[in-house]
């Protein structure tokens, strides 16, 4: 037997213990040990690699498998398992990986995630936007071995043949009330009920724009709530995520998968700080919380109101962007850039080598909206519950094959306000983005809301 499972059992036994300092040095061991197993046991570690309920074991033996066994079937089939991932740190790696092996299976779905790469690649960034958003456009140009427009065009054509990549959105159950409970109206802020417009706030008329705004314009409503005004931070879902209300699922949405791990993926992140809000969580963990505490998600129509009042601001404080305010990604910060492409090679420097990514949650005393709800734009994009199609979100079958989940419309939940990664463009309150359900990216974070008439 090889010794790299002796570092397995530890790292379960320091999970359960709640000790998340001790496990990067035995992450390290069974680094090191799963690099000097046998040629016979790489098949086994390939199964440990793709089924393992911790992320970072998952990072860890993918890193291994990669640098030592490339050429091996079973290695080129865990990074195309792990292309799909819902970790980002997992996923990131996993698909920068195909496209350097050149696993052209997964072309294809990479192709579903970002939208055709010959819209995408030279002009609107589309949908999700962010990091994630680059890594796979370079995945995609690799395995295509071209990044011409009209390169890619004729490739996605022999993939989609007479259609698009994007399927209808089916109808979707209402999701789930919020759990009655007791819980005061401290650090939430009271929202009057009203309507919200779609489309790109008035403010950016006449602009050409760099992102896509082509979504229908939707005219939307909502009752008085209350929303927390601020993020919840790392600290406040540390303290939910190492109790029972985690650990024995109390408060779970019902299709989420079954004994999935709360934590979130940045808990060994040493630039994530109790003060920051928490990022490495998916749509699940958020909905979890917010029910342990007798609260919910708001809605898209909710978050975008407590954002921008009546008046279709385009930041929560007005009209003009001021980088003052707010945590993104500001082409000045570097000297100023020629264009999307330059963005996105900024966004692939980031994902590894940022000192930083998220500030602590009310660290811009400026950023606040109309009722005194703070940090909307930017720093952590945020989950609603909303579907990206307009309904209430309800995912439908979480414990699905991940790769059959990203062709389900049903799977995509709006998230807003931008992050830390993002442009200015995209911090307005009325831009909309997406994501899985299951996704967990150090770019989203959430705080909630409750329907309570006082």
């Amino acid at each position: 037997m090889g010794d790299w499972r002796a570092p397995l059992d530890e790292l379960d036994r320091q999970l359960r213990a709640g000790q998340p300092h001790r496990m990067r040095e035995t992450l390290a061991r069974l680094s090191a040990a799963a690099g000097r197993a046998p040629a016979h046991e790489v098949e086994e570690l390939a199964s440990v690699a793709a089924m393992h309920p911790q992320p970072w074991v998952r990072h860890t033996l993918l890193m291994v498998l990669a640098g030592r066994h490339p050429e091996r079937a079973d290695t080129r089939e865990l990074v195309q398992w792990l292309t799909h991932d819902y970790e980002d740190f997992v996923a990131f790696k996993a698909i920068a990986l195909a496209g350097a092996l050149r696993l052209e299976d997964v072309l294809r779905e990479l192709i579903v995630i970002v939208g055709r790469a010959s819209r995408r690649l030279h002009g609107h960034a589309g949908k999700p936007v962010g990091i994630g958003h680059a890594v796979v456009l370079r995945a995609i140009t690799e395995l295509a071995g071209t990044s011409s427009r009209a390169g890619l065009a004729a490739l996605e054509e022999r993939l989609f043949p007479g259609g698009d990549e994007d399927g209808e959105e089916p109808p979707l159950p209402p999701v789930d009330a919020e759990r009655s409970g007791t819980h005061t109206h401290v650090g939430m802020a009271p929202v009057p009920g009203g309507t919200v417009k779609g489309g790109a706030p008035p403010a950016f008329s006449g602009r050409e724009l760099l992102f896509d705004w082509a979504d229908p314009v939707m005219i939307g409503s909502c009752k008085d709530f209350h929303l927390d005004v601020l993020p919840v931070t790392n600290a406040e879902y540390d303290r939910f995520a190492g109790g029972t209300a985690a650990t024995e699922h109390t408060y779970c949405h019902p299709a989420e998968p079954a004994g999935k791990l709360h934590l979130r993926n940045t808990l060994l992140d040493e630039r994530s700080r109790p003060d920051h809000p928490v990022v490495g969580v998916d749509w699940f963990d958020a909905y979890a919380y917010a029910r342990s505490l007798g609260k919910r998600l708001p809605t898209e129509a909710e978050w975008q109101r407590a954002a921008q009042g009546d008046d279709e601001r385009a930041y929560p404080w007005g009209d003009a962007f001021d980088r003052a305010r707010t945590s993104c990604h500001d082409p000045s910060d570097n000297g100023g850039w020629q264009g999307i492409l330059d963005w996105r090679a900024d966004l692939l420097a980031l994902a590894d080598t940022a000192p930083r990514h998220t500030t602590r949650a009310n660290g811009m005393p400026g950023n606040v909206s109309p009722y005194g709800v703070r940090d909307l734009s930017g720093n952590v994009w945020e989950w609603t519950a909303s579907s990206f199609g307009g309904a209430p979100f309800s995912p439908a079958d979480a414990d699905a094959d991940a790769i059959d989940v990203i062709y389900d419309a049903r799977s995509y939940a709006v998230i807003k306000g931008g992050a830390w990664s993002c442009l200015p463009e995209q911090l307005s309150v009325a831009f909309r983005g997406r994501d899985l359900a299951l996704d967990r990216h150090f770019e989203i974070g959430f705080r909630c809301a409750c329907s309570c008439p006082h």
